[in-house]
């Protein structure tokens, strides 16, 4: 084995504890948000509403975040990062102690909610640093990984709350925040790739602004991909109401995550086999989008349980194959300095999807229609975000030679 191999094992198994990490509080932060605020005497509009200021926030703060985050030299993403968790670990005590109380509690959450949804693309970028320096991390593998913490962690805190309640959702969270800090902080940094160094970068560096203007067609396909997120934002969002819907209880809630969750290891696990076939991750990308509408019709149609449990496994074609072929997409599309601002730019689309699929799911919860009406409504807005996104998906200008996941290659090279 090479010198190059072990670094590539080295990197990809501490990066897969971080995303562990970062999973497992996207489980206790976002999956089980709904449960944590009925459990504190929220109404579902009033879940709905505190998300949707929550993700309003995190949609103005990520850019400010990436931008600083492209052109600063005296922070690394770590540490960056690592402050980000600091927030969180904060809040999450604070709602340990915190009286029953709808806005104290609400405040506290959407401090929560905009700390923690600020650091997905900089996670993301942690990886892909060392893989555009040349060093074989598997960010796929190491994502999958992090999807498999996932899946436990919702079959326990699925048992947990039903018998403890929501409020232990917290306490989780503190730990996961501590144990985050530890492994972001001792992440080694990226060497310079040999296209230039860091300070050449700084240079190149735009505003989000500017960033926006000179990528006009990836910034409408961010659009539709808020578009065909909705659908998933509703089913995760208020996924308690649509397992209570079909007869089931937090513990079906948890089960029901774990299988999307166990399913994304192996999913994430061969994709790289599969980018070495296709080569460009916007094909994958396409076909990700067609399974993330065809799930939310299953979720729609399902008359019980077994077959949420049959939607979720679906999650092995749509969400699972979204996630990297997202990432991997970005890193072909957006050049130079601006990569960060690009990963970026597919969180602010989801993260648009969550603002208002949480401020409308609830509303339309509480309509005369419930949980049917929500996912019709959800499956609609979908289907025309997929359309957009086949139209708006471009060739790469870049592709990783998948024979050795270093070297970029152009795309005349691509099978």
């Amino acid at each position: 084995m090479s010198d190059l191999q072990r670094l590539g094992r080295r990197l990809t198994a501490s990066y897969a504890l971080i995303q562990s990490m970062f999973n497992m509080a996207y489980c206790c932060i976002m999956a089980f948000a709904a449960v944590f605020l009925l459990s504190r005497g929220f109404s579902n509009a009033e879940v709905g509403l505190t998300l949707t200021i929550a993700g309003g926030l995190t949609l103005i703060s990520q850019p400010i975040i990436a931008a600083f985050a492209d052109r600063t030299r005296r922070l690394t993403l770590g540490q960056i990062v690592a402050g980000l968790l600091l927030a969180c670990l904060l809040a999450s005590l604070l709602l340990m102690v915190t009286p029953t109380l709808v806005l104290p509690t609400a405040m506290l959450y959407i401090l929560l909610f905009c700390a923690f949804g600020c650091q997905g693309s900089l996670v993301t970028s942690l990886a892909m640093e060392h893989i555009n320096a040349g060093a074989p991390l598997n960010f796929s593998l190491a994502r999958g990984i992090g999807s498999f913490a996932f899946a436990v962690l919702a079959l326990v805190l699925g048992n947990l709350t039903n018998r403890y309640g929501g409020g232990i959702v917290a306490p989780v969270g503190v730990a996961i925040s501590l144990l985050g800090i530890f492994l972001v902080a001792t992440f080694p940094r990226a060497a310079q790739p040999a296209t230039g160094g860091g300070e050449a970068a700084a240079e190149q560096a735009v505003g989000f602004g500017e960033f926006a203007g000179q990528n006009p067609r990836f910034m409408a396909l961010i659009g539709s991909i808020a578009l065909l997120y909705f659908s998933h934002v509703l089913i995760n969002t208020y996924a308690i109401q649509i397992i209570a819907h079909v007869g089931g209880s937090s513990a079906e809630l948890g089960i029901a995550s774990a299988i999307g969750g166990f399913l994304e290891l192996p999913a994430m696990a061969l994709f790289p086999l599969l980018m070495h076939r296709v080569q460009n991750a916007g094909t994958i990308l396409k076909w990700s989008g067609v399974f993330l509408v065809i799930k939310t019709l299953v979720t729609l149609l399902a008359p019980s349980v077994g077959w949420i449990y049959v939607a979720q496994c679906l999650q092995f074609f749509a969400f699972a194959m979204f996630v990297p072929a997202s990432v991997y997409y970005v890193n072909q599309v957006i050049q130079g300095a601006n990569k960060v601002k690009g990963q970026t730019g597919i969180a602010l689309g989801t993260g648009i999807s969550g603002m208002i699929g949480s401020f409308l799911g609830g509303f339309m919860l509480d309509s005369s229609g419930g949980v049917g009406f929500m996912l019709t409504v959800g499956l609609g807005v979908s289907l025309i975000g997929l359309v957009l996104v086949l139209v708006l998906i471009e060739r790469p200008k870049t592709m990783l030679d998948w024979k050795n996941t270093s070297a970029p290659i152009s795309e005349n090279d691509a099978v």
